[in-house]
């Protein structure tokens, strides 16, 4: 939900100071040098990273402010990285918690007093999030980084951080205001989580040296020392968690019992993934692992990339949002916010400054907003609670008089409604080709094809005879696949072999991703879950005036876009469990009275004439309609071991699922464009034991496993 902002005021020394707390943001001194004395020298960050071997690094942070300390650590990274290329340490992760953010024109007042640091906050500006409750994910490719900025009560934050069962963060930076003027934040249930999360040898400094924060770190596991404050400061505190990890604890960050995510083998640059499809989950999938320098092979069945639910020539960009911030909104607002920051990113939009964009022309787009018509009574209850509620920001979504409505859109409206600014429309094939452009500018990806998938088998040791020699090498054979694929054409374009439509082939990776869509329906390998088939058709009508003038994408029953090439994407129908992908003249009908109806006392209706150009497609989804985005196992075979959950028994006392070295990215629906992103970053954490992008609740929300967890405390058991 919408988050509260912090009100500062800046002092004679141009320092800002927050209001609520009376206490300053850095050093009236010297911030820059406050941040490398206090945080980077008392966790001997520079002298870590030199000896560090993993290919990422952890810092977490309480009390974001400014970014100081996250621009600090930034510019050394980069600086490390460029001084050692060939090191094994490649990226690093800051996660950092703020209760009250500030504003953007504060944040970018109050860092102009470091010149030094122009470049890094420039980027900031340009990626800084909304006031919205949750993760923001940033990507600062430019500098090696990733910034997890999460907004909301530290409290409330940290037990949602999903950890390894070896922990997850390597530094912590204690930075929120002094415990005399924030003591709620320097609490006992802060140091426990900080155990919880640190790995064996995790490092902390803080500026404070206040006696009840040694004596609560010192009891959470901590050995603590003091140091020589930084200025005018007589003491501060520094020290390292140097417990080794004791069962309970190793429980505790598995508490999610079958939701633990981090029970598969871990996939590296030296690992080969397999991904299986020919649209936005696949092609979002592969960008995320290949950004990690992950080998990655595409493999589909069709001509070419996006021919299925991915293929329409147009996708409106937009989420779906609620009066409440229920489980869904709150998946479809961050899964939106970060596909936004990855199409701008992708497009070269908003001031990036990666040198891989895509140029813009290649992917036909418009952010131009997406207005929900107030259509009808029904229609305007439901808007007026949102409004009402106040529970997102207007940055996401805002209401909209029918004046303003009619200088959006260019046409007139005589509607009311909501208005999403970030909204607008692009085109899902053009998408699609260039995150794989993209993806090979980052790692060796491969498409393929007239690969039909047929199946695939786990490996073990002692298959390791029959193998070829390309694949012995030192990995886990346990953990690697051969995945068996039907050559379904006789010419393939990527090899320039030729093979006959009879021939299978025998593909091996150490992991394998289906993001197969609707080509899930009926496959051995999703008998598990409940998949939901929705035919949608959409329609591609000429322009004309008035809708030629057309500026935004207009929503109410369905949805009309503005003209691509001088037609109109108008849709959809909502057909369920039917497979069929033809064009109907009936659906094409059914679509031109869905806009007749919502827009009867418009001059647009006149103009919705058709002349037989449609696409059809069938789209997957789930019974709760929220994506798939995890561990892909017989769930139905393991539910007998669940069985105490029936008896009440908390999620925690479960084990987690036996691992595989299978994953799925489906059930996406009618919002690709707007979750693909989100749900690919998170399998791709995932399989690279990095933090994860979603709170816990939302990660179980979006887990394979939760229809067998929902039908195991339902006591619902196959006979």
């Amino acid at each position: 939900m919408k988050s509260q902002q912090a009100s500062v005021h800046f002092n004679e020394n141009g320092t800002p100071v927050a209001d609520h707390f009376g206490d300053v943001y850095f050093s009236n001194d010297s911030g820059i040098n406050e941040t490398q004395y206090v945080f980077m020298g008392g966790n001997t960050i520079i002298e870590r990273w030199q000896a560090h071997s993993a290919p990422s690094f952890v810092i977490a942070e309480t009390g974001f402010g400014t970014g100081l300390n996250f621009l600090v650590a930034m510019q050394a990274f980069k600086s490390f990285r460029n001084a050692n290329p060939s090191h094994p340490l490649k990226q690093l992760f800051f996660l950092s918690t703020e209760k009250f953010p500030l504003p953007k024109p504060d944040m970018e007042k109050a860092l102009l007093a470091f010149p030094a640091l122009k470049e890094e906050a420039t980027a900031l500006s340009t990626r800084y999030p909304m006031e919205l409750d949750g993760c923001h994910r940033r990507h600062f490719d430019e500098f090696a980084t990733t910034l997890d900025l999460w907004i909301g009560d530290v409290h409330d934050l940290l037990p949602q951080w999903h950890s390894q069962t070896a922990g997850l963060v390597d530094a912590w930076f204690l930075d929120g205001f002094a415990p005399s003027k924030n003591p709620d934040m320097w609490a006992d249930t802060l140091f426990e989580q900080m155990a919880r999360l640190s790995k064996v040898g995790a490092t902390f400094a803080t500026f404070t040296a206040a006696g009840f924060v040694k004596r609560g770190l010192a009891a959470a596991g901590f050995t603590v020392s003091k140091r020589k404050g930084f200025g005018r400061k007589r003491d501060m505190l520094v020290g390292v968690y140097e417990t080794e990890a004791a069962s309970t604890l190793a429980e505790k960050r598995a508490f999610e019992g079958p939701y633990y995510r981090y029970n598969q083998a871990a996939i590296t640059p030296k690992s080969h993934v397999i991904v299986v499809g020919s649209g936005l989950a696949a092609a979002t999938v592969t960008l995320a692992l290949a950004k990690r320098g992950i080998k990655v092979t595409i493999c589909h069945d069709r001509d070419t990339l996006a021919t299925g639910a991915s293929g329409n020539p147009q996708g409106g960009f937009f989420p779906q949002l609620h009066s409440e911030a229920s489980i869904a909104s709150r998946i479809q607002a961050h899964s939106f916010l970060y596909a936004s920051h990855i199409y701008h990113t992708l497009l070269d939009e908003k001031g990036t400054s990666t040198n891989t964009a895509i140029e813009k022309t290649s992917v036909a787009h418009d952010f131009c907003g997406v207005a929900q018509l107030n259509f009808n009574e029904k229609v305007a209850v439901r808007q007026k609670k949102l409004v009402s509620n106040g529970v997102w920001p207007e940055a996401l979504i805002k209401p909209i008089s029918p004046e303003a409505l009619s200088e959006k859109a260019s046409i007139d409206l005589p509607y009311d409604g909501l208005f999403i600014e970030q909204g607008g429309w692009l085109s899902p094939p053009d998408l699609v080709q260039a995150l794989i452009a993209q993806a090979k500018q980052h790692a060796d990806v491969t498409v393929l094809c007239h690969h039909e998938y047929r199946s695939h088998t786990v490996l073990n040791e002692n298959d390791e005879a029959s193998l070829p020699d390309e694949r012995h090498h030192s990995h886990h054979l346990a953990h690697h696949l051969a995945v068996e694929f039907d050559i379904t054409a006789g010419k393939q374009a990527s090899t320039g072999s030729t093979e006959t439509s009879s021939n299978n082939k025998t593909l091996y990776a150490d992991h394998l991703i289906l993001a197969t869509g609707a080509g899930a329906v009926g496959t051995n390998a999703f008998a598990a879950l409940p998949l939901r088939p929705v035919r949608g058709q959409v329609e591609a009508i000429t322009t004309q005036a008035p809708i030629n003038a057309l500026t935004t994408v207009i929503c109410h029953k369905g949805y009309m876009t503005p003209a691509l090439n001088n037609r109109h994407a108008l849709g959809s129908t909502y057909i369920k469990n039917d497979l069929s992908t033809e064009v109907r003249t009936q659906e094409s009908e059914q679509n031109l009275q869905t806009h007749q109806q919502a827009m009867a006392n418009t001059d647009v209706v006149q103009q919705l004439e058709h002349d037989g150009e449609a696409r059809a497609a069938t789209r997957l989804g789930s019974p709760d309609h929220q994506p798939v985005s995890g561990m892909l196992t017989d769930f139905s075979a393991l539910k007998t071991q669940y069985v105490g959950l029936s008896l009440g028994k908390p999620l925690y006392t479960a084990e987690p699922l036996p691992a595989t070295p299978v994953s799925t990215l489906c059930c996406l629906g009618s919002r690709g464009l707007t979750t693909a992103p989100l749900m690919a970053e998170l399998l791709a954490s995932t399989l690279t034991r990095e933090p994860l992008p979603l709170n816990n609740d939302l990660c179980q929300a979006v887990h394979p496993a939760r229809f067998m967890v929902r039908d195991c405390i339902r006591s619902i058991f196959d006979e």
